[in-house]
C-alpha cells in the first residue's frame, strides 16, 4: 500500500463517509495502516488489551490519514492532530471538518467540505444485548415512546440501536460528546415510504446551530450513522472500502461510483 490515496474527479463539494470492514484485513494492511500513525496513536494502539479493538483502532485511524491526506493533499503521514474543548479531533493546521467512529469489526471516516460533522458505526447485533432500560433514563420521551409503541422484543432493540446510532453521530457534530443533554433532542429512523432519518431538537442552542442532515445505512450486521451541520445540501455519499480497496485506493483506482 502506497503512502496516500489518489482521488480522481472532485468529490470535494460532497459529505463523504467511508467505511472498512476490519475482519478483511490481514497482517500486511494492518502493518501498513499502523506505519501511517504518528507516535501517539501507536502507543495507544499497543495498550488495547484485546487484539480485535487494537486492529480497530489502527484501521479507523490509518484510514482517516489515508482519506484526509487525499482530501487536502497532503501526506498522511505528516497530519498532526489536536483535540477541541470537549475533545474532538481538529487538524492542528486546518482543513476540512471530519469525524471518525469505530467498533470491533467495522471502521467509519466522515468528511465534509464545510460546517461540522459527526459519523458513528456500532453493532446491530452487539455481543452484548443493550438494556432497554438505558433508553428510560437517557432518551427522549418521544424516542422511548418509540420503542414502546413496538411489540416484538428483537425488534424493539433494533429501534434502540438505530436510534442510539443516530444520537451518537448527532452529539459528535456538535462536537460536546456524553457531556451534552441527551433528552435535548429526538431521532427517529427512517420510516419504510423512504423518509430519512428525523431530528427533532429541544434545546434551543441545537436549533439555532444550523441546517442540520442526517442519513442512516445498514451494512451487514453493523450500523451506520452522519450528522451534519451546515454542511453540503446534497445527500452525502457512502464509500465501501475492502481490504483490496484499499491497494486499489493507493493506486489511483477511482474511489467514487
Amino acid at each position: 500500500m502506497r503512502d496516500g490515496i489518489a482521488m480522481r474527479g472532485d468529490w470535494r463539494n460532497e459529505t463523504i463517509i467511508v467505511s472498512l470492514s476490519v475482519d478483511g484485513l490481514g497482517s500486511r494492511d494492518l502493518a501498513s495502516l499502523h506505519q501511517l500513525l504518528d507516535a501517539g496513536e501507536q502507543d495507544r494502539a499497543a495498550s488495547f488489551h484485546f487484539d480485535a479493538d487494537r486492529h480497530s483502532y489502527i484501521a479507523a485511524h490509518g484510514l482517516l490519514r489515508l482519506f484526509l491526506g487525499a482530501w487536502l493533499g497532503r501526506s498522511p503521514t505528516q497530519l498532526a492532530f489536536n483535540a477541541g474543548t470537549w475533545g474532538k479531533p481538529a487538524l492542528v493546521r486546518g482543513g476540512a471538518p471530519f469525524s471518525i467512529s469505530h467498533t470491533r469489526g467495522m471502521v467509519a471516516v466522515a468528511i465534509a467540505p464545510q460546517g461540522e460533522v459527526g459519523v458513528d458505526v456500532e453493532q446491530l447485533c452487539p455481543r452484548r444485548e443493550p438494556e432497554l432500560e438505558i433508553a428510560d433514563r437517557w432518551f427522549s420521551a418521544a424516542e422511548v415512546a418509540q420503542i414502546a409503541a413496538i411489540e416484538a422484543e428483537t425488534d424493539k432493540r433494533e429501534r434502540f440501536m438505530r436510534i442510539w446510532n443516530l444520537k451518537e453521530a448527532v452529539i459528535k457534530a456538535t462536537g460536546r460528546g456524553l457531556s451534552q443533554e441527551l433528552t435535548g433532542f429526538s431521532v427517529t429512523p427512517a420510516a419504510d415510504d423512504g423518509n430519512g432519518p428525523g431530528l427533532d431538537c429541544h434545546e434551543e442552542w441545537l436549533r439555532q446551530a444550523g441546517q442540520w442532515q442526517l442519513e442512516q445505512w445498514q451494512q451487514g450486521e453493523y450500523l451506520l450513522a452522519v450528522a451534519g451541520i451546515n454542511g453540503p445540501t446534497t445527500k452525502p455519499r457512502h464509500l465501501k472500502v475492502t481490504a483490496d480497496g484499499l491497494a486499489a485506493l493507493a493506486d489511483g483506482v477511482p474511489v467514487m461510483a
